[in-house]
């Protein structure tokens, strides 16, 4: 019983670590944090990863759920898409749209970051070193607790909220309009799905490969910042929403095409994955912690959360060269 939901359990705390503390958002100092932070990151990524493996959504259908629960988060709880002063940052400022309320930069931006990395990837990593990779985990019962523990986590920051930016019924409106529809179009996705190719896709270290690079892109704002260069002083908004786009389109064609082909299985998925990772290992370097944190103490974190990823990397590779030989 315990070895059947020892996957799920692992899912739970790898989600918070690899989207807040890994991406150095916090430091190793709040690591007490995370008990908080399980039940929105883990309660979510477990109950999308249930959702669409009981109900064979496939990876489509995983990261549309995953850019619906972004929708929730930032929308509904944080409100940071729509708080022009959120933690005294000002992230709406740079490509704000006022008919809209948003701004368009932030939005592309951190939809993607929990969509991919705090959902995504951790639901990938888990899954590659599980015997049951594509099969649910839980029962009903535990379906359900997953459900109950994500909106037990919601409840904290929707309880918090009130002291900060007040939502509009519009505002609310759009927001659950935005996650109904990413919610349909992911059960949808299943009905679209088009059959195998017999041809062999990129290596895996291709896959890797490209994806790191992608990674980079998607982080180039904090490589400028490390040379004391502000993206929004030199590139014009709509120019980096562009570019955004481009990549997100770019990105998703091309795995798009490679999950197509038949030779296309859990090492290239683990690329993918585990690239995504890597980026992240090497982003909390330069990311300031949003909790006040010594230098280094936020340095020794970083270097401990970097290294307990490379664990976690050589771990699944181990598991995965007994079920699945490497191509």
């Amino acid at each position: 019983m315990f070895k059947r939901i020892l996957p799920a359990l692992g899912l739970l705390v790898l989600a918070p670590l690899v989207g807040e503390y890994l991406l150095g958002n916090i430091a190793i100092n709040a690591l007490p944090v995370i008990i908080g932070l399980i039940p929105l990151y883990g309660g979510g990524a477990l109950l999308i990863r249930e959702v669409a493996r009981r109900w064979r959504l496939g990876w489509p259908g995983i990261i549309l759920l995953g850019l619906a629960y972004a929708v929730i988060e930032e929308g509904l709880l944080t409100r940071s898409l729509f708080d022009p002063d959120y933690v005294g940052l000002r992230l709406l400022d740079y490509g704000f749209i006022p008919a809209l309320g948003i701004g368009a930069y932030w939005t592309v931006f951190v939809l993607a970051i929990h969509g991919v990395w705090s959902i995504a990837v951790p639901i990938s990593m888990v899954e590659a070193g599980s015997r049951r990779p594509d099969t649910p985990w839980l029962g009903r019962a535990g379906l359900t607790g997953a459900a109950v523990l994500f909106v037990l986590g919601g409840a904290v920051p929707m309880a918090l909220a009130p002291a900060g930016y007040p939502l509009s019924a519009a505002q609310i409106a759009w927001t659950l309009i935005t996650a109904v529809t990413l919610i349909t179009a992911a059960f949808l996705s299943a009905r679209f799905r088009r059959p195998l190719l017999p041809a062999a896709p990129a290596g895996p270290w291709t896959v890797f490969a490209i994806t790191i690079a992608a990674g980079l892109a998607f982080w180039h704002p904090s490589l400028l910042a490390m040379a004391g260069i502000k993206l929004e002083s030199i590139v014009p908004a709509w120019i980096t929403v562009g570019f955004y786009l481009a990549l997100y389109a770019t990105m998703t064609l091309l795995v798009l095409r490679w999950s197509r082909r038949t030779g296309w299985g859990p090492w290239h998925r683990f690329a993918l994955s585990a690239a995504g990772l890597v980026t992240y290992a090497w982003h909390g370097f330069p990311q300031p912690p949003s909790f006040p944190a010594p230098a280094h103490v936020d340095l020794m974190g970083n270097a401990v959360f970097a290294l307990a990823a490379l664990g976690l990397l050589a771990f699944v590779v181990v598991r995965l060269r007994r079920t699945a030989p490497p191509p």
